[in-house]
């Protein structure tokens, strides 16, 4: 994919200028000198970048004293916004505000320069159809993208960019826009099979958001089928561990835990439990969980309790000899709790490469939102 580059600077040069961020002193000191002030900014930008460290501050200097020395409509500042964009930190609905401001101001400038259609314009439409808190927005957004990729004579991209268009709608507006995301999927799922290997990221991402859709229309076996894939390829084509096989393997044993298959999701349990070492110095996270019934009688009062209770954990993964440590609230709370439980499964603990049993604690709090 062609993408637009920051140009490199007049007076820009980054094997002589100084690595270190730029201090109020130094923009003191060449406020006459508005490219100076740029260059050292956009120079301590890169630095901060690479040594990942102050990234949005640096960003942010960049992009305002590039403004100031570029202009408002200058390919320069577009992409200096963009990075800003790209550079802030945090969640929240005033920060996604900001990071589609900035997008925005991007592509406006770009398809004043280059086209509505020009491909210069991605970066920035794919920005604003991420933090729009518009569905019909950010669909707008995605289809202009599509468009766009269609004009570059390359399948893969137009695939990548339909992959992209779905991702995004499926897990921001997949109420409203569930439709759109399936079809684009299904589009790009369909050409990485026929044009790609079975290795290949794409073809690993599509599985997962196709396993996500089939598991949401509770198509158990077509959702396994996918995640068995992704294991497949991990352990015939990969030499090493990756964090999408063990959120494979997670997604497994819930899968088949949800069919009541708890022997097909032993294997998974294991294969977790090999590449995560088990860590006695901390509660374990289940990798399967019922959720515990809150008593009847004790959410019509209003009452809340807590339980917590330690168990051993097998050599599959199973819960076993649950007992209660300490409990508040009544006996109620405690038998939903036991009963939650004893359905969760583990990654067991391993020694010198075998499974062995070990215990463990967790605590349950029961809360009336009041």
């Amino acid at each position: 994919m062609k993408r637009q580059q920051l140009a490199l600077f007049i007076g820009l040069s980054l094997s002589t200028l100084s690595a270190t961020t730029l201090s109020t002193t130094a923009l003191a000191s060449q406020a006459n000198n508005p490219q100076a002030v740029f260059s050292q900014a956009y120079q301590s930008y890169l630095a901060a970048v690479k040594a990942n460290k102050n990234v949005q501050q640096t960003a942010k200097l960049a992009y305002t004293s590039g403004k100031t020395v570029y202009g408002e409509s200058s390919d320069n500042t577009a992409n200096l916004a963009i990075n800003y964009a790209k550079a802030i930190k945090g969640y929240g609905d005033e920060l996604n505000k900001q990071r589609y401001t900035l997008y925005n101001e991007a592509h406006t400038i770009l398809a004043a320069n280059h086209g509505k259609q020009s491909i210069e314009t991605v970066d920035a439409l794919l920005g604003q159809a991420n933090y729009t808190t518009s569905a019909y927005q950010a669909a707008n957004f995605l289809e202009q993208v599509i468009e766009i990729a269609k004009t570059q004579n390359n399948p893969k991209f137009v695939a990548d960019m339909k992959l992209e268009a779905a991702t995004l709608l499926a897990k921001k507006h997949s109420h409203k826009k569930y439709r759109e995301a399936k079809n684009y999927l299904e589009e790009a799922d369909e050409y990485y099979q026929k044009n790609l290997p079975e290795n290949s990221l794409e073809r690993i991402k599509a599985d997962f958001l196709m396993a996500s859709f089939a598991e949401g229309r509770k198509r158990y076996n077509q959702a396994i089928e996918r995640l068995n894939r992704i294991v497949t390829v991990f352990d015939s084509n990969l030499n090493f561990d990756h964090s999408a096989e063990l959120t494979a393997h997670s997604k497994l044993v819930g899968l088949y835990e949800k069919q009541g298959k708890s022997e097909e999701a032993t294997k998974h349990c294991l294969a977790i439990a090999q590449m995560v070492p088990w860590k006695e110095s901390q509660e374990q996270t289940p990798l399967y969980r019922v959720n515990p019934k809150y008593p009847v009688n004790k959410a019509r009062f209003s009452t809340d309790g807590s339980v917590v209770m330690e168990f051993e954990v097998d050599t599959a993964g199973f819960v076993k000899n649950l007992k209660v440590l300490s409990s508040e609230g009544g006996s109620a709370f405690e038998k939903s709790a036991q009963a939650a439980v004893e359905q969760w499964r583990y990654a067991p603990k391993f020694e010198n490469g075998k499974p062995v049993s070990a215990t463990s604690q967790v605590q349950l709090d029961f809360k009336i939102n009041r």
